[in-house]
């Protein structure tokens, strides 16, 4: 992941309401939470879209804040949404 540079950065792990074989698909590490959000988001469209599904789906996104001082991440929101997969 490199340095954090004393900055806090984001990340999200998004799932989806389908029992997949990859439970989880996570974001880069961010300067924002909308663009770890947005990534997530894109990430599962993406793997959605490549196993031959369709339609839409919810997912929860949770969102984690990396601060170089605490060390370990935490959870500070959890985004649920629908995903429209064409």
């Amino acid at each position: 992941m490199g340095p954090l540079d004393g900055r806090k950065k984001y990340y999200a792990i998004g799932e989806t309401d389908l029992d997949l074989d990859v439970p989880q698909i996570s974001s880069r590490m961010h300067d924002n939470i909308s663009s770890a959000v947005d990534e997530t988001i894109e990430r599962i469209k993406e793997y959605l879209k490549n196993q031959g599904y369709e339609g839409k789906f919810h997912a929860n996104i949770n969102v984690f804040i990396k601060d170089e001082d605490e060390g370990a991440p935490r959870l500070i929101q959890t985004v649920k949404t629908k995903i429209v997969v064409k």
